[in-house]
């Protein structure tokens, strides 16, 4: 299997999501390994090619038409004075188009006409020299014509028929018939290919103005559809522009609120620190978030309002399991940083339903915030890893116990966020 993942250089996301953590570093490193020597083997046979590869022979030779000065003959298409323009040439195409059709049908006429007249003729011929069928018969001859009438007749019969077709045919003058068909396909011809050039200029004509009214109209679509744009736009930028004016205005009634009120979380992120300063005094500290859990005393592991950056600079150089609690600027809520090996995660503890979990979907719900901190100190923060909240991260200042007084409880917040 591991042979054939080689090979392929493809791993089967079922297969990969039934390895646990260490067989996936070291599936990983195995490829890894395998596209290096590949790459090895590559860049070992591209040294080894020479730089330019030899060409072939080629009897071939492309030969320069020179003009008086000794350079290549050049030719730009109008600006020679017998050069025609683009109008002209579309012209001249178009005509030698219906010409050619007008031949292909003259042809077609001629040759239906020549074969009408044949038939035509041939009718005539039998008509006027084919002797009619005589009413008596043999045997009446017999009695009224002589010996010497029947063999005379006799004789004459082969030529009834064939000397009077060779006089007719003699009469015909085939050099004027010629000359008269001749001139006849001519100028049939010239009127078809008049008629369908006039066809194809009106239908190019009525193709043009079809695309132009396309056109207009095209263009009053797009100015209207721009128009609307921006009207929409303009709607935007009002909107935008209310709900800025409705934000100042609910952060200036904010910071004119007394402490004692409620703070109302409404939005899906706190929009400013302050905000989440006076969450936490509204909602969190009366819940004692922050607290040991049966003392009057803010707890060891929780930092206040702090950045990530200042997190990660605190467990710097602390131990593997060292972990604090802050403030998140990204949710109602906390952020847990823990140090793992080599690096620190930070997990998102949501507080705005009433209860305490992490960010996600078939999340443990706890009731305090020192209840999930004490639940996690034996149970793993994932499935897969191993983050046990072993060892609290300390603040550098000491605050003195607390009551529970809410105006003192606010002084020692804001001493935490200093």
């Amino acid at each position: 299997m591991l042979q054939q993942i080689l090979k392929d250089m493809y791993v089967d996301p079922e297969l990969l999501a039934e390895l646990d953590e260490t067989q996936k570093q070291t599936l990983f490193c195995r490829m890894r390994e395998e596209q290096v020597r590949r790459w090895s083997i590559w860049d070992h046979n591209e040294s080894i090619k020479p730089a330019y590869p030899k060409r072939q022979k080629n009897n071939k030779k492309v030969q320069w038409m020179l003009d008086a000065n000794g350079n290549p003959w050049t030719w730009i298409m109008g600006e020679h004075k017998d050069d025609k323009t683009i109008e002209q040439i579309i012209e001249e195409e178009a005509r030698e188009a219906a010409r050619l059709q007008a031949e292909h049908e003259t042809e077609q006429l001629r040759l239906k006409v020549e074969s009408e007249l044949m038939a035509m003729l041939e009718n005539k011929a039998k008509t006027q020299f084919n002797p009619p069928e005589t009413k008596y018969s043999h045997a009446t001859e017999e009695i009224y014509c002589s010996v010497e009438d029947l063999n005379t007749r006799n004789a004459r019969k082969p030529c009834v028929a064939t000397q009077p077709i060779r006089g007719a045919l003699k009469e015909l003058s085939f050099n004027k018939v010629s000359e008269r068909v001749r001139n006849w396909e001519q100028r049939v011809m010239e009127e078809r290919t008049s008629e369908i050039y006039n066809k194809m200029k009106n239908k190019k004509e009525e193709e043009e103005r079809q695309a132009e009214e396309a056109d207009k109209k095209q263009e009053i679509v797009w100015r209207e559809q721009k128009q609307k744009a921006k009207e929409v736009e303009l709607q935007i930028r009002q909107i935008a522009r209310q709900a800025r004016e409705e934000h100042r205005k609910s952060l200036l009634s904010t910071t004119e609120k007394p402490s004692n009120v409620m703070f109302v979380s409404n939005s899906s992120k706190p929009p400013s620190k302050k905000a989440v300063v006076e969450w936490f005094r509204a909602k969190e500290i009366p819940r004692r978030a922050g607290f040991e859990k049966d003392k009057n005393a803010i707890a060891t592991w929780f930092h206040g309002l702090i950045t990530r950056q200042e997190a990660e600079i605190l467990l710097n150089n602390e131990p593997v399991g060292s972990f604090l609690v802050r403030l998140s600027e990204r949710i109602w809520g906390y952020a847990i940083t823990y140090k793992d090996h080599g690096c620190c995660k930070h997990y998102l503890v949501d507080a705005s339903n009433g209860h305490y979990q992490f960010l996600g979907t078939n999340q443990i719900s706890h009731n305090t915030l020192s209840e999930l901190v004490n639940y996690h100190r034996k149970m793993p923060i994932t499935k897969n890893g191993e983050e046990l909240l072993l060892r609290p991260c300390n603040r550098t200042t000491n605050l003195p116990p607390l009551n529970l007084k809410v105006p003192l409880l606010i002084n020692i917040f804001l001493i935490c966020i200093d």
